[in-house]
């Protein structure tokens, strides 16, 4: 495999990585220093990308109520399968009448077919 032109992965020696840089840049990742996954393409916008998503430990949905409404982020891994497509989270929140206590941060997960709130948390 070798880099997209403007790499520098590959003139560096450095170990490819299989997969695409999620900003767009294509088949440029590689395995930096400190063993952190990074695009090699020079005008990344954001050659950290896959490396900051791996680090985060986050693995439920995290809800922000707040006095304009709500948004989700969805756990990475319901990117697999296109679980993200028929993730419920988002029907299941307009049917309540508001915040599960009070406005502010929430994780979410599934449970017995139910959603489990905590938080808030700031």
């Amino acid at each position: 495999m070798t880099a997209v032109s403007g790499g520098v992965a590959e003139s560096l020696n450095f170990q490819q990585v299989k997969g695409h840089c999620p900003m767009g840049c294509g088949e440029t990742l590689f395995v930096a220093s400190g063993g952190y996954l990074t695009c090699s393409y020079v005008t990344c916008p954001r050659p950290d990308a896959v490396a900051t998503l791996l680090e985060d430990r986050e693995t439920e949905h995290v809800v922000v109520f707040d006095n304009d409404g709500w948004t989700v982020r969805h756990p990475l891994r319901e990117r697999l399968d296109d679980a993200l497509l028929i993730c419920r989270i988002h029907n299941d929140i307009d049917q309540l009448r508001g915040p599960p206590a009070q406005l502010g941060t929430y994780r979410a997960w599934k449970q017995d077919d139910k959603w489990v709130w905590s938080g808030p948390h700031v």
